[in-house]
């Protein structure tokens, strides 16, 4: 798609960056959460735009692991809003969001969400790294991982940043 754009986001559109989500997610309220990452300084927020217009957004937290000095990004939520969807924007979200994290030697990027649509961007249901809260059983293979370098991540437990605290975000 020639006239995407993939850029890092402004503090001025962010509130047409929290509305996006319930249009691509009416059955959830990501609102709270995604104005709590916007406001923290360890994401990375990358919003697309579509011949000017704010189509697309992923927020990457940067986040620990158990037992190791070497971090890893967390990818969520990430929303497309509806008449983008099926076009490749939210591969081109991922994408650049994995260029950059590469760039600054981030070891991989972890997500919990549809695994067929993640398997397909990449990620493996295999990861040394543990949710940092129990997953239910159901969502066992949701939870994956993507290497980013060649050493990849350590084994231990994620240690997000402070919005990722919440369990039920995790159950």
């Amino acid at each position: 798609m020639a006239d995407l754009q993939i850029t890092a986001s402004l503090p001025d559109e962010h509130e047409a960056l929290v509305a996006l989500y319930p249009e691509a997610f009416p059955e959830e309220d990501l609102t709270a959460l995604v104005r709590a990452l916007l406001a923290h300084g360890d994401v990375m927020s990358l919003t697309a735009r579509l011949a000017g217009q704010v189509v697309g957004h992923a927020l990457l937290s940067l986040c620990g692991v158990s037992g190791s000095d070497h971090p890893v990004a967390l990818l969520g939520p990430l929303c497309v809003a509806p008449q983008a969807q099926h076009q490749g924007v939210g591969r081109q979200l991922i994408e650049t969001g994995a260029d950059r994290l590469a760039e600054a030697e981030i070891r991989a990027i972890l997500v919990l969400g549809d695994p067929e649509y993640y398997g397909r961007m990449g990620f493996d249901a295999v990861s040394p790294v543990e949710a940092p809260y129990p997953l239910k059983p159901e969502w066992a293979e949701a939870w994956r991982m993507r290497t980013l370098q060649v050493q990849g991540p350590a084994a231990g437990v994620l240690e997000p940043p402070a919005p990722w605290r919440q369990a039920e975000l995790w159950r």
